[in-house]
């Protein structure tokens, strides 16, 4: 059974059996809040699938909230009681034995907020499944510790509850996306989630590894902040993503009719209403958008003295402007042939796809400069998601193969790597990380006043259907 029909099958067999989605979503929320199990389990994507569910299964949203906020209290409560069974030797025992930082911010964040650290811990994403555990150890009054525990749960399930459930109860209405829509859209959100949980998860294994096997922080390793092991890692995958690029040019010719049908598949999930969303980001992603977001961030940045974040940003501005163009022209590849007004240049590679992977990846180079923070546990999946939106809105929208977006992805990836390691090699900025956060979103917006609104209602006329293409 291939898996588009085993999930076919348990989704009809959930919808046909309520409680067992209730119990699910129980288990889920319980499961997130576990000490260490919490970290591995992708919640946020599964509840999204399941409240979907729920809403089609016709469970009252009563119920789901109290299986959610259930499940959440107990699992809480289960990290509280191991860290107050365990108190400091939890320390010494696996797997806080071999990566001590995941207790220590706990503890750091609970000691600066007390008892508002339950509630705001829940939306950490790095933070949630340790800081009821890190309270227990600091002796926190269970009372207290119940108390604070349950504010937390019924703030967290609206918030993660509603919106699947909102979608599958209006799902039948033909301004929202059907099922196919919502399983492409689950999808790049699920890749989101496992990215926000790799990256940094590869970041404490490599520093790990690298206690055993220190490198010299010199030469191609040079890093200022005392990294090399992370400089290694930077040049190896921007020597492995250009390699990917290549590959994909050299192979063009052999996977063409593949390549062709793929994109297709892709293209004939067009909905009016996602239109308006991928136009918007496909707008974001265009010279003007991102010429108004480097303008906005150069201005600010030289105002503060930061130059080398301002040559970060022109070396960023001349790469993404300059390298796609030139590439296009040297294969001449045309674009499909699918929409009432395709953009003029050639096709490969994709300049939204690498511009995306780029801008938006460097954005989190930077934040990620100041460490592990809850700043950066929320702009991580937002950038990752504005990223991969991006690179899905070209195919979608049938002006991309899907070979143009996967080859200026990685081609995007090799440059992102580059510019990180010339970046580390600089001294860190001395903006505070709140402005710098600040910073990105003012540029954003703008961007967005700027260079989308104008521009939507043209936009989605150039991007409308074929008539001899429609269904």
């Amino acid at each position: 059974m291939d898996l588009a029909a085993w999930y076919l099958e348990l989704r009809s067999w959930l919808i046909h059996h309520p409680d067992a989605i209730l119990l699910a979503v129980f288990l889920v929320a319980l499961v997130e809040a576990v000490a260490v199990v919490g970290v591995i389990v992708p919640a946020v994507p599964l509840l999204f699938v399941l409240c979907v569910l729920a809403a089609h299964a016709d469970v009252s949203l009563l119920s789901l909230f109290l299986a959610g906020i259930a499940g959440a209290m107990l699992g809480d409560g289960i990290s509280y009681a191991l860290g107050k069974g365990f108190k400091h030797r939890v320390h010494h025992v696996w797997p806080f034995s071999h990566y001590p930082k995941w207790l220590q911010r706990s503890e750091d964040f609970v000691e600066r907020h007390g008892g508002k650290s339950i509630i705001i811990g829940r939306f950490i994403g790095p933070l949630r499944a340790f800081v009821p555990m890190a309270a227990g150890i600091f002796r926190m009054k269970p009372l207290y510790f119940l108390w604070m525990n349950f504010l937390s749960a019924l703030v967290w399930a609206p918030t993660h509850l509603i919106p699947g459930y909102s979608l599958g109860a209006a799902a039948a209405h033909d301004w929202l996306p059907g099922r196919d829509q919502l399983i492409f859209l689950a999808a790049i959100l699920i890749a989101v989630a496992v990215l926000t949980w790799l990256l940094p998860a590869l970041a404490e294994w490599r520093h790990r590894r690298a206690a055993f096997r220190p490198l010299p922080n010199a030469g191609r390793c040079l890093s200022v902040g005392g990294e090399p092991e992370d400089q290694r890692a930077a040049l190896r995958l921007a020597l492995f993503s250009f390699t990917g690029f290549v590959l994909i040019a050299a192979l063009l010719p052999w996977f063409k009719e593949a390549d062709a049908t793929l994109t297709y598949q892709l293209f004939s999930l067009r909905q009016n209403t996602l239109d308006w969303l991928f136009v918007v980001l496909s707008l974001l992603g265009d010279t003007a958008g991102l010429l108004v977001f480097g303008t906005v961030a150069t201005g600010w940045l030289l105002l503060r003295r930061q130059h080398d974040a301002v040559m970060l940003v022109l070396l960023t501005a001349a790469v993404c402007l300059g390298l796609p163009d030139l590439l296009k022209h040297a294969f001449a590849l045309p674009r499909p042939a699918w929409v009432g007004t395709p953009p003029g240049s050639w096709s490969f590679p994709s300049g939204h796809a690498f511009s995306a992977v780029v801008v938006w990846g460097l954005c989190l180079v930077m934040l990620d400069r100041y460490g592990n923070t809850p700043v950066l546990g929320v702009a991580r999946p937002l950038l990752l998601s504005l990223m991969l939106y991006t690179v899905a809105s070209r195919p979608y929208l049938g002006v991309h193969w899907i070979s143009d977006v996967a080859a200026g992805a990685v081609l995007g990836l090799a440059c992102l790597a580059g510019l990180r390691w010339l970046w580390y090699r600089r001294p860190a900025p001395t903006l505070p990380l709140g402005e710098l956060a600040t910073l990105f979103t003012t540029a954003l917006c703008a961007s967005v006043v700027v260079a989308v609104l104008p521009r939507l209602a043209e936009a989605m006329d150039d991007f409308r259907l074929l008539q001899s293409l429609m269904p």
